[in-house]
């Protein structure tokens, strides 16, 4: 059990309660952030800062917290528990009354610490293509809310059929994101991903190669993913993975995702 931080006060995981009231367990009303810890620092913090801002407008929560506030707590909650390299989980949720019409528009906030690794070389992995359900093109769909119930589907459909993650769709059939990840594509030595506005997630690492690269936003098909040179997913943990698989059609170019994920690992190692 290690130390967290609930509201305004750093306390024992073990003497941490969550209410039957609490919002996020009753209606979903809440969000969340995993930001990576490299060498006892929280990594592209910017990019949650600006998410957590969004989420808050979203949701219309009033957010109370400064960028620089919230660095020092995260600063001191990664102290307190000894992180080197690992990860912060911060859950915002609407603070407790009303039923679907909330009473207020304050929030209360909790963030764990978790032990983990740097970035690394990424194994390739394997994806498939969930169609039970899509996803709405609106902002919700734009940040981490605790309500991932299509995320969650997506994943157990792709343990079931012996993939490692799937492709989620969004209302109008566009394909637009692994279940815990942005996704790229790369045809012709040009990198592609779908924009914002076709209900992705706006992923924190996503940014970081929008910054980093030239990358053209564009709504993808089945077609256009399964006949690129190059397939490869992001996410704030793992960083860049290459994909070898999209259901029968199989990639063997990971170039691009690797030379990616070594800028990242020679970032973190401060080379």
């Amino acid at each position: 059990m290690g130390v967290v931080f609930r509201n305004s006060e750093f306390i024992n995981e073990k003497d941490l309660v969550i209410k039957s009231s609490n919002r996020a367990f009753n209606y979903g009303d809440g969000f969340f952030e995993t930001i990576k810890v490299i060498n006892s620092k929280p990594s592209n913090f910017s990019a949650h800062y600006a998410r957590l801002s969004l989420a808050c407008e979203v949701l219309k929560l009033k957010n109370e917290v400064t960028i620089s506030s919230l660095l020092s707590v995260i600063n001191d909650l990664i102290n307190q528990n000894k992180l080197i390299n690992g990860s912060v989980k911060i859950h915002i949720t609407r603070i407790e009354g009303g039923k679907y019409k909330p009473k207020f528009k304050g929030c209360e906030m909790m963030i764990h610490a978790y032990s983990g690794l740097g970035f690394k070389k990424n194994i390739p992995v394997s994806l498939c293509v969930f169609s039970d359900e899509v996803k709405t093109m609106g902002g919700l769909s734009n940040i981490k809310s605790v309500n991932a119930a299509v995320s969650v589907l997506g994943a157990i459909h792709a343990k079931d059929l012996g993939f490692d993650n799937a492709i989620l769709k969004n209302t109008k059939g566009n394909y637009i994101e692994a279940t815990n990840s942005s996704l790229f594509i790369v045809k012709d030595n040009l990198i592609y991903t779908p924009p914002i506005s076709d209900g992705c997630i706006d992923g924190t690492m996503r940014a970081w190669v929008l910054s980093n690269h030239r990358v053209i936003e564009n709504s993808l098909s089945l077609a256009d993913i399964k006949q690129s040179d190059e397939v490869f997913i992001t996410n704030s943990i793992t960083g860049i993975t290459a994909i070898k698989g999209v259901e029968e059609t199989i990639f063997t170019d990971f170039n691009y995702a690797d030379k990616l994920q070594n800028k990242l690992i020679s970032l973190s190692l401060g080379l």
